[in-house]
């Protein structure tokens, strides 16, 4: 069993032992979803674009999993890891950074599924929810974003320091971003200079990657390449800040090295004090002998 095998089973271990935790990750965008469809039904609207409620949410929220996962679960974890000192232990125990982020991204990645998939039974179980005109490109949008985001989740759980941080940093993130991404309003009636701005960030090319090909405007290929492009530059971002996060600040250092240099001069100083002859008093010979045979007085 490999390293990251065993770190991805103590993991899912972990989450078993917490499972209050792991609901209230999953269950937050169930529940706003299943409120939201159930107030506008899956009648065709013109604010949806001419498709209902049901088909215009489900899809959008069951990407907020993803987002929930990489913006608040995997930072939140992280964080409380190395306040907690276990990444330290982590590397006293010869285990490599990029084994810890890869077993929590994998996790990460199972929870997603279980929440999407949560997400869309409950729409076609309950809501009339229309099938995905192109499931390959939805998988493949489910695929990109999870990359997206869990590089995002641990570049932000390898820069910020505490649990409560992290979680403050998530929150205003998913919410900040979610909402004006179809989560709330439809993007039909949001500014343009709004929508473009949003097209910008992970979250909008998210929801494009998996909306579009259920709703039969093909696969999105811009918002595959933004999110393979946002997997890739945060990975490295987040492998690089969690490689050199115990590297001393350049006044620690210098601190050290004064510290080391006074214990080294005070240490030498010690060694010279014992090899050094012993004192010969004015008339010869050593203190308290005679100066001829030596022999005390």
């Amino acid at each position: 069993m490999t390293t990251t095998t065993t770190l991805v089973w103590s993991e899912v271990k972990l989450l078993a032992r917490e499972p209050l935790t792991l609901l209230v990750s999953l269950l937050f965008p169930v529940m706003l979803m299943a409120l939201l469809v159930a107030s506008f039904g899956n009648e065709p609207d013109p604010d949806f674009d001419g498709i209902g409620g049901a088909d215009f949410y489900v899809p959008i929220y069951s990407a907020a999993a993803i987002a929930v996962m990489g913006f608040l679960g995997l930072p939140t974890h992280l964080a409380a890891y190395r306040e907690r000192g276990v990444l330290r232990r982590f590397r006293a125990a010869g285990i490599g950074i990029a084994s810890v982020l890869v077993a929590n991204a994998l996790v990460m990645a199972v929870l997603v599924a279980v929440g999407s998939a949560a997400m869309i039974g409950l729409g076609f179980a309950a809501h009339d929810l229309s099938a995905p005109a192109s499931t390959p490109g939805v998988v493949a949008g489910f695929a990109f974003g999870t990359l997206a985001f869990a590089a995002l989740g641990m570049l932000l759980g390898s820069l910020v320091r505490t649990a409560r941080a992290a979680q403050g940093l998530g929150l205003l993130l998913f919410f900040g971003l979610f909402f004006v991404s179809g989560g709330g309003p439809p993007p039909s009636l949001l500014p343009d200079a709004l929508n473009t701005a949003v097209g910008l960030t992970p979250m909008g090319p998210l929801v494009a990657a998996v909306s579009d090909p259920w709703h039969g405007n093909g696969t999105n290929v811009a918002a595959l390449a933004w999110l393979a492009a946002i997997a890739v530059a945060a990975s490295l971002a987040a492998w690089w800040a969690a490689r050199g996060e115990h590297a001393p600040s350049p006044t620690t250092a210098l601190w050290r090295g004064v510290a080391l240099t006074r214990r080294g001069v005070a240490l030498t100083r010690r060694v010279g004090g014992l090899g050094a002859p012993a004192p010969v008093s004015p008339r010869g010979g050593t203190p308290g002998r005679s100066p001829a045979t030596g022999s005390r007085r």
